[in-house]
């Protein structure tokens, strides 16, 4: 501790001053005739006098020391099974920090350990998944399952708060499972002193990190995972990685240079909705690719990821002014999808059939009700309206009065693609309606090209052209036809876009496609829009075909291509001329069993679905589910969170969650879920997942409906828990963290063999409680000393001069 020079007593300050001021002056008034020789003698005989004088004024020499067993030291000591590592050629980290706190408890060699006891109140805790005190660290095991240092830091600071803690040690490799809640948290913390015990076992090490798992529209694999590896002492050698289903069967296998640090990239196509787990395993080969036996650890080889493909299914209303081709097609595309469902809504017939031989001039209504009395004229309208054939519908009620006229109607559906129809179909209300499907809502639109779309049927000035990626409000010239199809630069980047993984058969695809010859012009795209694909001419003049935005909560697109039915027409014919040329309906060629439908086989097929799946990929649910890590309460412990929304997709909080968990073992638990204050209609809970294996929740959400019975909102989630490879993740001591750790609270590192002279300095260093020593500094004999040895120096230098 610093210590500081007091004055004695105050009153003799101005004597003294002067005292000093006079001898000085005297000194070098006396031997300024020789001032070269007696310079060193007028120096001496200045100093001593300055010692005299300051004599006169009492100095005491303060400082502060550590009260002697009234400060706490709190020594941590990591055991969890990180430590079982190769530090050395036949000792673990785990035996060297044995031996360390062994020798720390050596009551007659006089341990580190027990020389803290002697100065401070020694308080030993050890941390693995949780913080427990105990009387002696001898002989520890090291085999606990997890590390939660810095919530064990935070609980320490918390429970000594207030009281003279002056510092803790902390004896660990520096891997924590789990993380400070915030920076402040580590501020507010006494000087800790952490003890690295460094790995040097010279033996390679692979490891997976991080592992990103994404979900795309693309038809042939729309899971892809990235894999990261770590390695260490594994230059010129190479890591097979496989991919694993959750039966442990290999799925796939790559493999790639130690020194390639870019993500291995694997894709899947789950055969079933749902959860999936899928396990990626990463071998060490040698030269000759044979897997390497020796390792500082293999637990850090495997990891669990889980993938939630969904257990209901995407609905999407199609909306047609005419039977065509387009909606035949898009239906049987998506039959071979669980995760998607078309509903239809085809209007066959302007208006109801009537008999107008017998008509009159002026008559609007079906001649068969003239003569009716006025209170029967609403039943001759009905004969007016448009002929609709519902096609997919749940029941027998869903979309039997036509186009939803209420939000709640129209939000049960995911997404919208209207074809062929015009403006005048729709009421205001409803065109306002699909306006805010999609920017309320979240729910995808797509409108198709035809003669009654986009400006041909009069949606510049509607809500519906509003939401359009492109401007509808300015004519645009027909362009000729025939035009072929192109992706942009955009497009080329977009997996739902393309249909083939390699570059040159992607072109080739391209090539292949017929001309098309109807296209709604559209030269004007809306600032933020992206235009996926384009269309050109015989002169090479391009014009945008398929345009996608976000729009409010959801998103848009224009597909301005009114025939894109005659891909899959052309494709049947080659098909026919290839496989069956005496068959005349592609449908009618046999399928041998175990190959896949012919819609699972053709590009229309492959396009439509995967821009279905776009349209509805980001679509919020009425019951949204996530499972969070929560790594500053512990490892495995998790938070799941239920968003809850109503039939017009507003938060709802009057609902009741309950989770039903399921653990790997097959067990189960119910817990409920308790409401978020910060954000409306979100419900929550918190588990503890420290087991090993795959985890999955049924979640129930009962929303309480005042007119009519509860509704009743089902989902479920799942996550892979996976304590041993977080401990396990690195092998390497995180020295970044430690040293973090001791500079933010102003402490310091200190290596396992300095310990002695650690605990040595520690009893002079800065703590809570203090007592506070003086002594006077005249009393110290090297002050007379120095002044006498001072007018020594100058009286024989004076001598020697011949001067008196």
């Amino acid at each position: 501790m610093s210590a500081t020079l007091l004055i004695g007593d105050r009153h003799w300050l101005i004597p003294a001053v002067l005292a000093a001021v006079v001898g000085v002056l005297l000194a070098l008034w006396q031997g300024r005739k020789n001032a070269r020789e007696l310079g060193v003698a007028t120096l001496l005989r200045s100093t001593g006098w300055l010692l005299m004088c300051l004599c006169l004024i009492n100095p005491l020499w303060s400082s502060a020391r550590p009260r002697k067993g009234a400060n706490v030291v709190a020594v941590v000591t990591d055991i969890s099974r990180s430590h079982q590592v190769l530090a050395g050629k036949d000792q673990t980290v785990a035996d060297r920090l044995r031996d360390v706190l062994n020798a720390g408890e050596q009551k007659e060699q006089n341990g580190w350990l027990q020389r803290i006891d002697q100065d401070f109140e020694l308080h030993r805790y050890t941390v693995s998944d949780r913080l427990l005190r105990v009387d002696s660290f001898e002989d520890q095991a090291f085999e606990q399952p997890a590390s939660n240092l810095c919530s064990a830091l935070e609980q320490i600071g918390q429970r000594y708060a207030g009281q003279p803690l002056a510092g803790i040690v902390v004896l660990t490799d520096g891997n924590s499972t789990d993380a400070f809640t915030s920076d402040d948290s580590v501020k507010v913390l006494p000087p800790v002193y952490p003890v690295m015990v460094p790995c040097e076992s010279g033996l390679p090490d692979v490891a997976l990190g991080a592992i990103t798992v994404s979900e795309t529209a693309f038809d042939d694999a729309p899971v892809t995972l990235q894999v990261q590896t770590r390695h260490t002492g594994a230059a010129g050698k190479k890591i097979r990685l496989s991919l694993l289903d959750s039966d442990g069967a290999s799925l796939e296998t790559k493999t790639v240079s130690a020194g390639d640090d870019s993500p291995v990239r694997f894709e899947a196509r789950p055969e079933s909705a749902g959860m999936v787990f899928y396990s990626v395993k990463a071998t060490l080969l040698d030269e000759n690719d044979q897997p390497i036996p020796d390792e500082v650890s293999p637990v850090n080889n495997q990891r669990m990821v889980a993938v939630d493909r969904g257990s209901e299914k995407r609905r999407i209303l199609y909306v047609s002014g005419r039977p065509n081709w387009e909606f035949k097609f898009l239906r049987r595309a998506v039959e071979t999808d669980p995760q998607t469902e078309l509903v239809g809504l085809i209007r066959i017939a302007r208006k109801e059939a009537k008999f107008d031989f017998r008509g009159r001039d002026g008559e609007r209504s079906n001649s068969l009700f003239r003569g009716f009395d006025a209170t029967e004229q609403e039943l001759a309208a009905e004969f007016d309206e448009p002929v609709l054939v519902r096609l997919g519908t749940e029941d027998e009620e869903e979309l039997k009065g036509g186009f939803p006229e209420n939000a709640e109607d129209l939000f049960e559906f995911d997404a919208l693609i209207l074809d062929d129809v015009e403006a005048e179909f729709f009421l205001a209300d409803q065109l306002q309606l699909i306006y805010e499907f999609v920017a309320r809502r979240g729910g995808g639109f797509l409108m198709m090209g035809g003669q009654e779309s986009f400006r041909q049927g009069e949606y510049d000035h509607t809500p519906v052209g509003e939401l359009l990626p492109i401007d509808l409000h300015q004519e645009v010239p027909a362009a000729p036809t025939p035009v072929r199809l192109s992706l942009s630069r955009e497009g080329w980047l977009q997996p739902w876009i393309r249909l083939r993984s390699d570059e040159n058969a992607e072109r080739q695809r391209l090539a292949d496609m017929p001309a098309f010859v109807t296209l709604n012009s559209a030269d004007f795209v809306r600032p933020g829009a992206i235009v996926m694909a384009s269309v050109h001419d015989e002169s090479g003049t391009e014009y945008p075909a398929l345009i996608t935005q976000r729009f409010g909560r959801g998103r848009s697109a224009a597909l301005c291509v009114g025939d894109f039915w005659r891909w899959r027409m052309n494709e049947g014919r080659r098909r026919l001329q290839e496989f069956a040329p005496d068959v005349r309906n592609p449908a009618d060629i046999p399928v041998a069993p175990g190959e896949q439908p012919e819609e699972d086989l053709n590009d229309h097929a492959r396009a439509s679905r995967q821009l279905i799946r776009w349209l509805v990929a980001d679509v919020p649910r009425r019951l949204d589910v996530a499972a969070v890590p929560l790594p500053s309460m512990g490892l495995g412990t998790m938070k799941l969170t239920a968003d809850l929304k109503g039939r017009d997709f507003e938060a709802r909080e009057d609902g009741d969650v309950s989770f039903q968990i399921t653990r790997p073992d097959g067990t189960s638990i119910s817990v409920a879920g308790e409401p978020d204050d910060e954000h409306p209609g979100r419900f929550e809970t918190v588990v503890s997942a420290i087991d090993a294996g795959p985890y999955s929740a049924e979640v129930t959400a009962r929303i309480r409906e005042p007119e009519r019975e509860d509704e009743v909102l089902v989902t479920s989630l799942g996550w892979a828990s996976q304590p041993d490879q977080e401990e396990m993740k690195s092998v390497q001591p995180n020295r970044n963290l430690l040293q973090h750790l001791a500079t933010s609270t102003g402490g310091q590192m200190v290596a396992p063999d300095d310990l002695s002279d650690f605990v040595g300095r520690l009893k002079t260093n800065e703590a809570p409680l203090v007592d506070i020593w003086s002594w006077p500094v005249w009393h110290q004999w090297w002050v007379f000393g120095t002044a006498v040895l001072c007018f020594v120096g100058d009286w024989t230098i004076r001598r020697r001069t011949g001067l008196p």
